[in-house]
């Protein structure tokens, strides 16, 4: 059984000798020569847009076909067998671009699109001048003369054709420049007249006066008996160095209460001009320093010539409750231009009162300030009630202070105080109007302050005792039928 195996093995491998023998052998009816058609297209490698009119080249054969509109071809070619093929694409202006195909008889073939690189532009075209445009400037804002800033800005204008297209050098355009609205200081415009260059380009140098404005730059153009115009506001003069005559510094209020209240904030303000009476320069820095409280330390101005920082309610604080701020610039000469404001540091309510008890038919004095002496801070409501049967008060009754006012000086005996301000009267009198039975009389009468320093409220009896309705108040008898009373600080 063994041997039988064995002689078996070398018929098998005959067989399958024989058997792949005839499935390697080559077919002889298949085709192997016959047309080939290419297909492809042709791009511009910057825009990627068709490049119609391009020469297509295939080599070896050397056929030769023109892309359509789209750039596309098709082009069939003859090969003998199964093949490499180079198609190139070329048009006058661009780099000569290839790429390698295999060639199958019967087969459509998609060619990689080819991108070929343009070397030079189209020569360019327009019509005649239809509108002009501001293209660019230099700047968009310059100084009056002296001013330590640039003086001169460079405006170009671009005319273009009814397509938008620049116009070119065989319809050139003179272009007039003019001034329109202007601040009126000597400033002026060199060439008065150009023509424009083969972009459409035509540009004009504004030079500053001594006055600070916007400055509206005309162009216009003739062009076959019509008038073509720009009027753009293109630049603006800003003003020179800081003039102590022009210098300017004042607070959001000259009255906030930050005696006994800290991290208050408070705007001081500087408005800077120069010598003609024109805001100063954007940027020009004004240092700021304070007696008392703490103050940022400098601003930049803007347009406006307008700089501003905050005090803030700090120690030290103003004994007197008087703080001196101070502002300091410098001007052409280099010398100092200094302002200088005072603002109040307001405490808690003190009020005092005479007489201390409920009458009627009585005048009463009334003064109302800090523990300084000083006034409360503008908002400050004062209000008078009194109470009882077929009464009432009448005078200085219902009051809100404005902010406070300085004459004459910075200082403590320069503040604004008295009547309105610092001190009232009022009398309560019968009030025969009111529908009540009985006789007039009075029972009691209340005094009440309330605003950004605090509240302090009292009341006077016909007993003559005096008391305060806000917690932690004190009052003080000074004799003479008069009485202070106080908020507490906290």
């Amino acid at each position: 059984m063994k041997r039988l195996f064995l002689l078996t093995l070398p018929l098998i491998a005959l067989s399958l000798y024989g058997v792949g023998c005839d499935a390697f052998k080559p077919d002889e009816t298949a085709p192997t020569g016959g047309v080939v058609t290419l297909i492809g297209q042709v791009l511009n490698d910057q825009t990627n847009n068709p490049v119609p009119g391009a020469f297509v080249t295939v080599k070896p054969q050397n056929l030769l076909v023109e892309a359509d509109e789209e750039g596309r071809y098709r082009i069939d070619v003859e090969i003998d067998s199964t093949m490499d093929v180079q198609v190139f694409a070329e048009k006058e202006g661009f780099a000569e671009q290839s790429v390698t195909v295999l060639a199958l008889a019967g087969r459509e073939v998609d060619v990689p699109t080819l991108r070929i690189v343009q070397l030079l532009e189209d020569e360019p075209i327009s019509g005649l001048a239809s509108n002009i445009l501001l293209l660019q400037q230099s700047a968009s804002s310059i100084g009056v003369k002296e001013s330590g800033s640039q003086e001169v800005a460079k405006i170009t204008f671009q005319v273009a054709d009814s397509l938008g297209r620049p116009v070119i050098l065989d319809n050139t355009t003179l272009v007039h420049f003019s001034l329109g609205v202007q601040p009126g200081g000597g400033e002026f415009i060199f060439p008065e007249n150009a023509p424009t260059d083969n972009n459409g380009l035509a540009t004009v140098n504004l030079s500053s006066g001594t006055k600070a404005g916007i400055v509206q730059i005309v162009a216009e153009a003739d062009v076959d008996g019509r008038t073509i115009r720009s009027l753009p506001v293109a630049v603006a003069i800003h003003g020179g160095l800081p003039d102590q005559d022009h210098f300017s510094i004042g607070p959001a209020r000259f009255n906030f209460p930050g005696l006994n209240t800290f991290g208050l904030t408070n705007t001081i303000s500087v408005i800077v001009g120069d010598k003609y009476s024109n805001p100063v320069k954007p940027g020009t820095s004004v240092s700021f320093s304070t007696t008392h409280g703490i103050i940022e330390g400098a601003a930049q101005t803007d347009d406006t010539g307008r700089g501003s920082v905050a005090l803030i309610s700090a120690n030290p604080v103003p004994p007197d409750g008087i703080a001196l701020i101070t502002a300091v610039t410098a001007d052409e000469n280099q010398q100092d231009v200094v302002g200088q404001t005072p603002v109040i540091f307001s405490g808690v309510p003190v009020i005092t009162v005479s007489p201390a008890e409920a009458k009627l038919d009585q005048t009463y004095t009334l003064t109302v300030a800090d523990q300084n002496g000083n006034p409360l801070s503008e908002g400050t409501v004062i209000s008078v009630k009194a109470e009882g049967t077929k009464v009432k008060a009448v005078g200085n009754t219902s009051v809100i202070l404005d902010d406070s006012a300085f004459l004459g000086g910075n200082a403590y005996e320069n503040v604004l105080r008295g009547p309105g301000i610092t001190e009232f009267t009022f009398v309560v009198v019968p009030d025969l109007t009111l529908d009540e039975e009985g006789s007039p009389e009075i029972e009691s009468v209340t005094i009440k302050v309330s605003g950004p320093n605090g509240t302090l409220e009292i009341v006077l009896t016909s007993a003559g005792e005096a008391s305060a309705r806000t917690e932690g108040a004190t009052i003080e008898r000074l004799g003479h039928g008069v009485i202070r009373a106080r908020a507490s600080d906290y």
